[in-house]
């Protein structure tokens, strides 16, 4: 990038870019900064100005950072890292943590180490209230890029995205289940082709979400039927359809294994090459993160590195 005279860059429209690289368009950064969509348009612009590179190429279809952008992007997160790091230098860091704090999470996440690392940050920070919401893995991801949650737990497709920390917590492999009242229920040595023809439930981000897409290709190794009777966000209500009699459903392995001893739910072929997902804890990149998030996801990062990642695979094992 050429000299774009530093001395004389509006800071404040550097603020503003990063708020709008970290978007998916301009409205979305102008609803996160406050700001109409022409006042955001307006900063963006005279940045390019300043510093003499086209940023952002946008349009109805795309909203993606240039080059230069990218290049500018990362000089703006090291400054912002800068100005973070003055409060610890004045003594800041010596306060207790207080506070309130946001854990967005998938809908019945089952991990000791979430359990066990949970229980590190109260026992560490016993004066941060700490609220727990349940969303959608999509909804999850934008919370935590808007900086509407600290820290998320999210089934994730694509943990390339530079604009958050990710790092795996657990991955799940997932089976298909009927309940009580199912044909097939009960019933020993089935093959994927009894599967054939019944209706199935499923989850209702499988089209939006990469991770969850090999359950629908799963549908279609089995014959289910692709017109889904029951689909929800929530694994809990997925369940209780598959007990229900809705039909055959897609539900983690070792979340369900209770269930299945309880005599709720029958276990059905394929049993080995199941699909699996990768649950993942989610912050801001480091620079942005606030001391809370940057608590969270030490102590988070601490607890995991306690077992390897072949360790932290649940349900793969054959019946």
């Amino acid at each position: 990038m050429k000299d774009i005279g530093f001395s004389h860059l509006d800071w404040n429209l550097l603020r503003s870019f990063v708020t709008i690289a970290q978007s998916s368009s301009i409205t979305d950064a102008a609803q996160r900064l406050c700001l109409t969509q022409p006042a955001v348009s307006g900063s963006l612009k005279r940045l390019e100005e300043q510093v003499g590179y086209r940023l952002i190429e946008r349009s109805s279809t795309m909203f993606e950072l240039t080059e230069a952008g990218r290049a500018l992007l990362g000089e703006a997160l090291e400054i912002t890292a800068t100005v973070s790091r003055l409060p610890a230098s004045l003594g800041e860091a010596e306060k207790v943590l207080s506070g309130d704090a946001t854990i967005v999470l998938a809908s019945h996440v089952e991990s000791p180490d979430f359990d066990a690392a949970l229980a590190t940050f109260h026992q560490r920070h016993p004066q941060v209230r700490l609220t727990l919401q349940v969303e959608a893995s999509r909804e999850g991801l934008a919370m935590v890029a808007a900086k509407r949650a600290d820290m998320g737990v999210c089934v994730v497709g694509d943990s390339n995205n530079m604009q958050l920390d990710y790092t795996l917590l657990f991955q799940e492999h997932f089976g298909l289940y009927c309940g009580p009242t199912h044909p097939l229920f009960g019933r020993e040595g089935l093959s994927v082709s009894d599967l054939e023809g019944f209706s199935s439930v499923g989850y209702l981000a499988e089209s939006s979400n990469r991770a969850l897409h090999e359950l629908t290709a799963l549908r279609q190794r089995c014959g289910l039927n692709l017109d889904l009777v029951g689909r929800s966000h929530n694994l809990e209500e997925i369940k209780r359809m598959v007990i229900a009699g809705f039909g055959i459903g897609p539900l983690p392995v070792h979340v369900v294994e209770r269930d299945c001893a309880a005599g709720r739910l029958w276990r059905l072929p394929p049993y080995e090459s199941t699909p699996q997902a990768g649950v993942y804890f989610v912050t801001q990149p480091a620079p942005l993160r606030s001391r809370i998030a940057e608590e969270l996801h030490r102590i988070f990062t601490e607890q995991v590195e306690t077992r390897p990642p072949e360790d932290r695979v649940y349900g793969r094992s054959v019946l």
